[in-house]
Order: structure tokens, then C-alpha cells, then sequence
């Protein structure tokens, strides 16, 4: 009987340690998803978005090549497949710190100005996510600012 419950515990345990890898897998995507939204804003990605996108990915994640190219080609089936971003914006609310948030907008700014044009619908969809993120106006500017220098 001890050894079924010690069995239950260590498969509960199991379980939980599967849910924060996935959920910090979750994250991933939803952060790869937005920054490749951004990316398309004009239609299609540029070998300069790809390669930032590409760059703030395994800064921020600290993953390997491969599995950035994984999950960039996931992020763009998801965008593919998405009806809106807040199913993905949600996530990131749920999860994220304020700081964590005005990371990943100052993120796609970098993305936005990845090929030294800033389209009018980058910004418009910017804008759009950081609303969604709860993020003031401030922070939006400043984060603008930052990644434009």
C-alpha cells in the first residue's frame, strides 16, 4: 500500500514537472507567434526579421538553433491558423510580469525595425498587442525609442 501511494506521488510529480516544461513551451510560442505577426505585417518575412526574430528567441530563451527553428516554423503554423492574438496575448497576462511583457514589445519593435522600414500596419498591430498586454502608453513609447536607436 505504501508503495502504490509513493508510486501515485512520484507520477503526480511527474505530471507537474511535464506541465512546466509544456507551459513554458506555451510561452514560447505565444511570444515566437506575436513576433512573427509583426514580421508579416507587410505581407512577408525579410531575412532581417527572420534573423532578430531568430536573436531575441535564443537570448531570451536560451535555446538551441534547432529548436529556435522549430519553433519558428510552429509560430507561423500557429499565426496560419489563429483567428486573433489574444488567445496568445492571454497567455502571456496570465503568466508574464509587467517587465516581462514590455520585453517582448520592445521585441517587436526590434522586429519592426529589423529591415529599417517601419510599416504602418508593424506599428498598428504594436500598438494593438500592447494594448492587449495592458502596457501604457509610456512604456509602449519608451520601448519605441529604445529599440529605434
Amino acid at each position: 500500500m505504501i508503495k502504490n501511494i509513493k508510486n501515485y506521488f512520484e507520477a503526480l510529480l511527474s505530471d507537474d514537472a511535464k506541465d512546466e516544461s509544456s507551459h513554458a513551451k506555451t510561452i514560447e510560442l505565444a511570444t515566437a507567434v506575436l513576433m512573427i505577426e509583426i514580421s508579416l505585417a507587410d505581407d512577408h518575412i525579410h531575412d532581417e526579421e527572420r534573423n532578430v526574430i531568430k536573436t531575441v528567441l535564443s537570448d531570451h530563451f536560451k535555446l538551441s538553433k534547432e529548436k529556435i527553428n522549430e519553433l519558428i516554423d510552429s509560430a507561423e503554423n500557429e499565426v496560419n491558423h489563429a483567428v486573433s492574438l489574444y488567445e496568445f496575448t492571454r497567455l502571456l497576462n496570465d503568466t508574464l510580469s509587467m517587465s516581462d511583457k514590455i520585453n517582448i514589445i520592445e521585441s517587436l519593435w526590434r522586429v519592426a525595425y529589423a529591415d529599417s522600414v517601419l510599416d504602418k500596419y508593424e506599428e498598428y498591430y504594436i500598438r494593438k498587442i500592447t494594448d492587449l498586454l495592458y502596457i501604457s502608453h509610456s512604456d509602449y513609447i519608451q520601448t519605441k525609442l529604445a529599440a529605434a536607436e
